[in-house]
């Protein structure tokens, strides 16, 4: 290992000259881009379009002759001006012998400039017709962008391509040439941002670090095929792991990207990722694999380890698209399957979180009108945990209908209709088909200060529940019908006025009242496929329906009220809000299914109570919270709260809290047979940080830590050096992946990584955002799209 290591980097440094980044959108902010172009030639004059070459030529000097008919001699200060091009120096003749052509020799500090290049030398030769022009003993620098050299000889062909015999090019700014590239013959290509070297050799300062006979890189932004930037790093269980991605710009609307891996405790790994534009949408096609994973089959012989594929490959699949076919139709796909339940922990993907519990495939085909909304759907969990896989009911079908009419007036209708089929891996779990429809009328009274709206609607369910273990199943019944009428009234008043204590703002005060009647029926007989219990935040207090799902509808007898607070400056920005509410039950709420947490409480009166608060307090700084109490275990149920101060992309510092009672997880269901419950509070704290150190330096940095267990979660802190040559990026991290039940402990993994990167040769990303995902919880920006608002 320590042999290969230094091997490796030398490798990556080496090859990071070929790289390129097809689709970056944002540059280093870390090195001042004025800084970096201070130096750089700029073309300050009004931009000559057309065909420059059928334009006159204006030419003064301090002396001239000529001789009739066909050559004139200019000498001192000679300056020539043809659209956007001009050319200075001691001397020039002007020879037009040749009825075709007219040439002239320039000689002495010649300076040559237009819209792409400038050049300097002591002897030209120029054809003003053609704009040709070549250079003895030259020096380069493209205009408005880094790039530079010199030649022994350099000729400018069709205003494009850029000759250098025996020449160098480097993206460094002048007096810095910690790298380049100098070879036999270089062509410079403007147009296409490319330049192709023969012979070339690569130097990092004036050392010679590799050899080509030929090399191909990019210059600008434009897509082109060839190697992308590679990287390298290490971590305690997989060892050194390099990639190395090779990208394809197959079409306009086409591309595509091969990635082989080395993991050196694992194996080699090919990433494929495939992006179109046509007629299905925009879509993102992927497949990685790994033929022989030598860390995955020893752990597989731990007998400590359980669910373990067989196979000894390992793949993922992931497929997104998203388009309107047309006016009305739509096809929609998110789907990511991998080979077997350890894969994003082991491997990792950008396409799935290893904080998941399952992946999901969903396939949707859709149809909208004015009227109609229509969706076909398939979807399919995956767990990645043995212990919930055959609890995963998908649907295989789901068909929704949903039918809008709002030309009545003050009246509007909607009828909303669902078929579905449940399926399950647990061979005695029931297969079901449940069909619902719900028909709904509104009334609405609306003003500019208040509205009042009326609902009133019938929720109607079928379900024909098919098993085959009556034992297992015996309080189900096969065909059962749920019919549960629904009404609503909701009303909200907004008050305004103008401040006295703060000068210059609006505050509003924004009560709102909700009563809701939902009769109760039994559910018991009903199997539990899509229903979980919806968190009541200051927005859930006033939802419909508890849970999500259609399984499980709680009786409602209940009146939601709540109040906002909001304060608006004098360019109507919304500075803080705050809210307060709460339900109080008429009568208990349950569904008649006795392992539903509704149904084992008999709680009435104000039973729910929540808050969120929100608070910018300045352009830079912003301060969220939410809170939510439950009477029914008299404590908090959840919590949490974050304050994020950003001045810049790069300059950002995140404090952030959460918090979740153990009695309040226990009680809504989250664990049951398959789960543990919880051993005690969810109490977590978090910092994350990016901040320049120098013009050149920036740090990266997060901390999450456990209050209840006294330890950290995940952590990471990572280094990032650019200049206007280069840069590179050191990141470690350390995190949570299992938990010992022997030695009851966490157990940790550490990573290293480094990446290195070359201006100029690369449209390079903002290094301090990728630095921010390193970790297992990546950053979450907490302001809004506004941000910079005043």
């Amino acid at each position: 290992m320590k042999k290969l290591t230094p091997s490796f980097i030398a490798v990556t440094v080496c090859l990071s000259i070929y790289s390129q980044d097809s689709f970056a959108n944002s540059v280093i902010k870390t090195v001042s881009t004025n800084q970096c172009l201070v130096d750089v030639p700029v073309y300050n004059r009004p931009l000559v379009k057309g065909d420059v070459n059928n334009l006159p030529v204006e030419v003064s000097s301090d002396t001239f002759e000529v001789s009739l008919p066909n050559q004139a001699i200019y000498k001192g200060n000679v300056s020539v001006i043809q659209g956007n091009r001009t050319v200075n120096s001691d001397q020039l003749i002007l020879d037009q012998s040749d009825n075709k052509n007219r040439n002239i020799v320039i000689n002495g500090h010649i300076a040559y400039q237009d819209d792409l290049i400038q050049m300097k030398g002591e002897q030209a030769e120029m054809n003003l017709d053609t704009n040709d022009i070549q250079i003895q003993n030259s020096q380069y620098h493209l205009v408005g962008r880094l790039g530079r050299g010199s030649a022994d000889n350099m000729q400018f062909t069709d205003n494009r391509y850029i000759v250098l015999n025996n020449g160098s090019f480097t993206s460094c700014p002048i007096n810095n040439s910690s790298w380049s590239i100098e070879g036999s013959e270089i062509i410079h290509d403007n147009q296409e941002q490319l330049l192709e070297v023969w012979n070339a050799v690569f130097r990092v300062g004036r050392v010679p670090v590799l050899y080509s006979p030929y090399l191909q890189l990019p210059t600008g932004d434009k897509r082109r095929s060839g190697l992308l930037m590679p990287t390298l790093s290490y971590d305690s269980i997989d060892g050194l792991d390099v990639t190395l991605p090779l990208y394809w710009n197959i079409a306009p609307n086409y591309d595509a990207t091969f990635t082989p891996r080395f993991i050196q405790r694992r194996g080699v790994q090919l990433q494929t990722e495939m992006r179109y534009l046509n007629y299905l949408g925009l879509g993102t096609l992927a497949f990685d694999w790994l033929e022989h994973d030598d860390l995955y089959s020893k752990d597989r012989k731990d007998t400590n380890k359980s669910g373990y594929s067989n196979n000894n490959y390992r793949w993922l699949f992931h497929w997104k698209n998203e388009e309107l076919i047309n006016y009305n139709w739509r096809f929609s796909v998110d789907a990511t399957r991998v080979s077997d339940n350890q894969y994003i922990n082991d491997l990792g993907s950008k396409y799935a979180s290893e904080t998941d519990g399952y992946l999901t495939q969903h396939y949707q085909i859709g149809y909208t009108d004015e009227y109609w909304d229509v969706g076909l759907s398939y979807k399919y969990f995956q767990a990645l945990r043995d212990n919930i896989k055959d609890d995963l009911y998908h649907t295989e079908p789901q068909l929704n209908i949903r039918y809008y009419n709002n030309d009545i007036e003050d009246f509007s209708f909607n009828a909303f209709g669902q078929v579905s089929h449940f399926v399950s891996a647990g061979k005695d779990n029931p297969k079901t088909w449940r069909f619902h429809i719900e028909p709904t009328v509104d009334y609405t009274l609306l003003s500019s200060w208040a509205s009042v709206t009326t609902q009133a609607g019938i929720l109607a369910t079928h379900y024909n529940q098919d098993f085959t273990d009556a034992s297992q199943n015996a309080n189900l019944k096969k065909d059962v019908n749920r019919i549960m009428p629904k009404f609503g009234i909701d009303g909200k008043v907004i008050f305004e006025r103008d401040t006295s204590f703060f000068d210059g703002y609006t505050q509003t005060l924004e009560p709102r009242i909700k009563y809701l009647y939902i009769p109760y029926r039994d559910q018991s007989q009903i199997g539990n496929y899509d229903s979980s219990l919806l968190q009541s935040d200051y927005i859930g207090l006033f939802r419909d329906l508890s849970y999500s799902g259609l399984d499980r509808i709680a009786s409602a007898n209940k009146l939601s009220t709540g109040v906002t607070t909001r304060f608006y400056n004098e360019n109507k920005v919304e500075k803080f809000n705050l809210s307060i509410g709460q339900i109080y039950y008429f009568e208990k709420s349950r569904t008649g299914d006795s392992a539903s947490y509704l149904d084992r409480n008999s709680d009435t009166g104000s039973v729910t109570w929540a808050t969120d608060a929100f608070w910018r307090i300045n352009k830079d700084m912003i301060f969220r919270s939410g809170m939510q109490y439950d009477t029914r275990i008299n404590e908090v149920a959840l919590a949490n709260a974050i304050f994020e101060y950003r001045k810049a992309e790069d300059k950002l510092i995140q404090l952030s809290y959460r918090y979740a009672n153990k009695n309040y997880i226990d009680s809504i269901g989250i664990s049951n047979k398959s789960t543990p419950y919880h051993q005690q509070n969810i109490s977590q704290m978090g910092i994350m940080s990016a901040w320049p150190i120098t013009e050149s330096v920036s740090v990266v940095g997060s901390l999450f830590y456990d209050l209840n267990n006294g330890q950290t979660a995940d952590s990471f802190v990572g280094v990032h050096y650019a200049d206007c040559c280069w840069g590179v990026s050191l990141q470690y991290g350390r995190k949570i992946t299992d938990w010992n039940n022997v030695s009851r402990e966490s157990q940790y993994e550490n990573k290293f990584s480094i990446n290195f990167e070359l201006r100029g040769l690369t449209k390079n990303n903002n290094s301090t955002a990728k630095m921010l995902d390193f970790g297992l919880l990546p950053y979450k920006t907490a302001f809004e799209e506004d941000y910079g608002t005043n």
